[in-house]
């Protein structure tokens, strides 16, 4: 593996081939936004779901990491990257949900502006939006889950997840709680992270063999394999939700004021599905918008109006994905008259038409 040299970038959104060519990494499933940012980047994964191996070697002063994710060609990635001993790496946040599983050593999170530890068999779930970082000061195994909030909830909505007794209980999970925190902040979500504290001694066993299964389903393309992960993540759901087991606790971070601010953009432009003029937004929140452009580059690395268009696309996403409306209709609709000039935006935020993107999510769920 060839040594990683230290990258300064410009800000702009780096596609998942052009991040790693800096690396010296062949193909992730990662886009990372506003890499090199001092204040934040923002990540995401072109999938449902994904699985993160990662380990500390401090003697080597690197991080290894083992990348598992499902694809047609089922791509298994291996990567080690220098350690940032420094910790100048700067937080990150995602649009999917987070579970951070300590398998040995010690984990030190960084989540917003405090430091919480986490020993072996302990976990964290992060939720959307919330800025948080690894820190490489110890020796630790962890395994990363990633989730779309809509596969998540498409697992949990199959009745696969039973109590004790036999139950169903899969409206009452851990998960439920953050899905309706979000709700009441519409586009972003609540700063909120869940603890998962052993009440007991730890046995790795129990978290390596489902950890082992899904991964062995993965590998090979068998009849019934997305079932198959989809109850074995069941099965870690009902695992870290046993109280007698683990004390779950929700921890609520607070926000600056320049955040708060970027949340009420953020919601109106939701809202409003991208369609709302400066004059509009300054009349709304009393702020002007020279400075409300320069917040949202700050947390974004996009101008007002670019940032504006993100949530128009994502709204054009939304019906190509739940309607059965044609490309023109739906370009009409959203105020777009150049339907190829909409194909290219189109482009350039989720890499594929929007043919082509109506065709991966009909197959993703």
């Amino acid at each position: 593996m060839k040594k990683v040299k230290p990258i300064r970038d410009t800000g702009e959104k780096l596609s998942q081939e052009g991040f790693l060519k800096k690396l010296g990494i062949p193909k992730t499933f990662l886009t990372f936004h506003n890499y090199g940012s001092y204040t934040s980047e923002f990540v995401e994964i072109g999938m449902p779901y994904m699985i993160i191996y990662e380990a500390t070697d401090r003697r080597r002063g690197v991080l290894n990491s083992l990348e598992f994710t499902e694809s047609n060609k089922n791509y298994f990635f291996s990567t080690a990257s220098k350690l940032d001993l420094a910790g100048a790496r700067a937080l990150h946040s995602h649009d999917f949900y987070e579970l951070t599983i300590v398998l040995e050593g010690e984990l030190h999170l960084q989540i917003e502006n405090e430091t919480v530890t986490y020993h072996a068999g302990e976990c964290c779930l992060c939720n959307k939006n919330i800025r948080h970082k690894e820190l490489h000061d110890s020796e630790f195994e962890i395994i990363l889950f990633m989730f779309q909030e809509e596969y998540i909830k498409s697992v949990l909505e199959q009745d696969l997840l039973y109590d004790e007794e036999g139950q169903s209980c899969t409206n009452h999970t851990f998960f439920h709680h953050l899905f309706a925190e979000n709700q009441k902040l519409s586009f972003y979500s609540a700063k909120e992270y869940i603890d998962f504290r052993r009440k007991k001694s730890f046995d790795p066993d129990d978290f390596y063999r489902l950890i082992n299964a899904i991964v062995l389903e993965l590998s090979e393309s068998r009849s019934g394999r997305n079932y198959m992960v989809r109850g074995y993540f069941c099965r870690f759901i009902a695992m870290l939700g046993d109280e007698e087991s683990y004390l779950i606790q929700t921890h609520q971070t607070r926000i600056s004021k320049e955040e708060k601010l970027f949340y009420q953009v953020s919601w109106l432009l939701q809202n409003r599905k991208g369609r709302i003029s400066r004059g509009e937004l300054e009349k709304e929140l009393n702020y002007n918008s020279d400075y409300i452009n320069r917040v949202i580059k700050k947390y974004t690395s996009r101008t007002l109006s670019e940032y504006s268009r993100a949530f128009l696309l994502k709204e054009a996403a939304d019906l190509l994905k739940n309607t059965d409306k044609r490309v023109g209709e739906i370009c009409e609709e959203l105020g777009y008259t150049n339907r190829s000039h909409f194909n290219r935006l189109f482009i350039e935020r989720y890499g594929m038409t929007p043919a082509e993107y109506r065709e991966l999510e009909a197959d993703a769920f």
